[in-house]
Formats: structure tokens, C-alpha cells, sequence
């Protein structure tokens, strides 16, 4: 399967140094330079987009947890777990 209609080109004007920099740092994982930048984005924004699974289980929690007890003792949060 071709990603090229998922994902979007783009180019990035960085300074040398760092450039040759993030290079070491790609080759030593055994990397490319775009997958080790994409990566380090990702991560640095907290950027993880779920699959459809995930997002259905998120929004059926949403809609549940109105329904859900709390607690406030921890005793009686122990006592209904013994029930």
C-alpha cells in the first residue's frame, strides 16, 4: 500500500549542525532521517491520532461515566468490591 496520499510532503529550512545531528542520532536507531523527525514530533506534541477501535471505546466511556459510582471512603469502595 502507497503512502503517498496519507501522508503530506513538506521541507524544513534547520541549521547544519542540527541537521547533521538528528542524522547520528536516526543512524544509530537505523532510521531515516524523515521517520526519526516524524517520530520526535509526534511525540514532542503528544501527537497520536487512535484508530477507530480506540475512539468508539473513548467515546462509549464518555457516555458511561455519568452512570458510574465514585467514591469518596475507601472502605466502602472496598466493601462493594468484596459484593
Amino acid at each position: 500500500m502507497s503512502t503517498l496520499g496519507i501522508k503530506k510532503a513538506t521541507s524544513l529550512r534547520i541549521d547544519r549542525e542540527l541537521y547533521n545531528y538528528i542524522e547520528k542520532l536516526a543512524k544509530k536507531e537505523n532510521r531515516s532521517v524523515n521517520n526519526f523527525i516524524e517520530t520526535v514530533l509526534a511525540d514532542a506534541t503528544r501527537f497520536h491520532e487512535p484508530n477507530a477501535e480506540t475512539k468508539n471505546a473513548i467515546e462509549e466511556a464518555k457516555q458511561e461515566r455519568a452512570s458510574l459510582k465514585g467514591y469518596t471512603d475507601m472502605d466502602e469502595l472496598f466493601s462493594d468490591l468484596e459484593e
